[in-house]
């Protein structure tokens, strides 16, 4: 993985800094987005930057702390929600710091008349210390757990929506349902919605409540929040799902679409690997599966505590896939509508 995205506040502006900013820039696994400046609130640039995944501070006075012989810091700041980030720009830190130190040191303590065996021995003064924000104990159980649980939340409300409509009509229960919403589209998407969500949001309970409990996995963010998202997520899959059953009358068939659709949903959602270095077709791919976006919102919230506006542009695009989701599911059930009464005035 390549070209990870960064930010720097350099607060020394010396010779010095100026170099280990070349060197980061030169980083075939950095590179600089943005330059910050103190004003700026580090741990909020990964909350306006969605691009940045660290950010190197170099303090003032670095520099001068160097030459007097004294151990100076370099600060690197990590988004760790993303473990895969977070371990590559972690080494590439101390990379960085220990190649640019080597020889700037080496220099001086040259000139100083120190030998190669007496330089050698000192040349690591800097200290670099990596802040490890949102999970600092890089546990693989908070990341991954939840993970598996939400993809999982996803696939069973697809597949119950995706035998909604076409279980109604193979089983001749859709004139039943059509007389009972007295022949109202919307009476009949929002009777299943209804009950799907219920359905769902039983599930977010016992992830929260139960499988959350089991593994000890800690919650930073708003609860009220995280429920609006789920919601969403819970509703743009049930109708999604319907929308498939609108259409496709053989339930097997609904249901092989419904799993080719939602497989790859964990792999290509940038769980297990960063979206920006899939091959084209997969970047793609993942930005037509609900779960891209709710995961995005989901680890803002759990692990980095967000105030919901933060969320706005995932829950956005969710809310695109529910009114997709709501005028196929229109469309189809209109049509099976249309068939209904074509049926009785053959009858009459």
């Amino acid at each position: 993985m390549e070209e990870i995205g960064i930010a720097v506040l350099d607060e020394d502006h010396t010779e010095l800094s100026r170099t280990i900013t070349r060197f980061a820039e030169s980083s075939p696994k950095m590179d600089i987005k943005t330059y910050l400046t103190s004003s700026d609130d580090l741990e909020n640039v990964f909350l306006e930057h969605r691009d940045v995944h660290a950010v190197i501070y170099l303090p003032k006075g670095m520099q001068n702390t160097i030459m007097k012989g004294e151990s100076a810091s370099l600060v690197f700041y990590t988004n760790s929600s993303n473990i895969v980030f977070g371990n590559i720009l972690k080494k590439e830190a101390f990379t960085l710091t220990n190649t640019v130190m080597a020889g700037a040191i080496m220099q001086r303590l040259k000139i100083q008349g120190l030998t190669y065996e007496e330089s050698l021995a000192r040349i690591f003064p800097i200290k670099t210390e990596v802040k490890s924000l949102y999970n600092p104990s890089y546990n693989y159980l908070y990341y991954l757990v939840p993970g598996l649980m939400t993809v999982l939340l996803q696939m069973i409300m697809f597949f119950a929506g995706a035998k909604a409509i076409n279980s109604e009509w193979n089983e001749d229960g859709f004139s039943s349902l059509y007389k009972t919403a007295n022949g109202s589209i919307m009476s009949v998407i929002t009777g299943k919605l209804i009950a799907y969500t219920f359905i769902g949001l039983l599930i977010t309970l016992f992830i929260f409540g139960v499988i959350f409990g089991i593994f000890q996995i800690p919650f930073m963010g708003n609860y009220w929040h995280l429920l609006i998202l789920f919601l969403i997520f819970i509703v743009s899959n049930i109708l999604l799902g319907m929308a498939v059953s609108a259409f496709f009358n053989d339930e097997v068939m609904a249901m092989d679409i419904a799993f080719f659709y939602n497989s790859p949903a964990f792999v290509f959602s940038g769980f297990t690997f960063p979206i920006f270095a899939m091959p084209a077709f997969s970047q793609w791919y993942a930005q037509i599966i609900p779960y891209t976006h709710f995961l995005d919102g989901f680890f803002k919230i759990y692990q980095m505590n967000v105030p919901l506006e933060y969320v706005i542009p995932e829950i956005a695009n969710l809310l695109i896939f529910v009114l997709v989701g709501l005028v196929a599911s229109i469309v189809g059930i209109y049509l099976k509508m249309q068939k209904v009464e074509q049926s009785k005035m053959a009858i009459t």
